[in-house]
């Protein structure tokens, strides 16, 4: 509580905290540690650590991701100047009459 007090009497900065500001203060990118540094400079990895992505067996999953009975099937390559040839212009009112 002592340090909350003491900044806030400085006048605390609402500003992004980065690795540039603030003293002391690594920010990091938040991976975490895998091993640890060794006596010579090297790295040993401690497998306990080392994060494992888990996937279930998806072969008969009957669900498939949503997408509308509505859309158009397309073939080939879709291009920007494909879309402005579907899209119609919009006219606002005033300029209509």
């Amino acid at each position: 509580m002592f340090g909350i007090t003491k900044a806030i009497m400085r006048g605390a900065s609402r500003q992004q905290l980065t690795s540039k500001r603030g003293r002391n203060h690594y920010k990091g990118t938040g991976s975490g540690a895998m091993g640890r540094h060794t006596k010579r400079g090297g790295y040993f990895i401690e497998w306990e650590k080392v994060r494992a992505f888990v996937v279930p067996d998806l072969t008969d999953f009957k669900l498939l991701p949503y997408v509308s009975r509505s859309t158009q099937k397309t073939t080939g390559a879709f291009t920007a100047k494909d879309y402005f040839n579907k899209v119609e212009p919009v006219v606002p009112e005033k300029l209509a009459s």
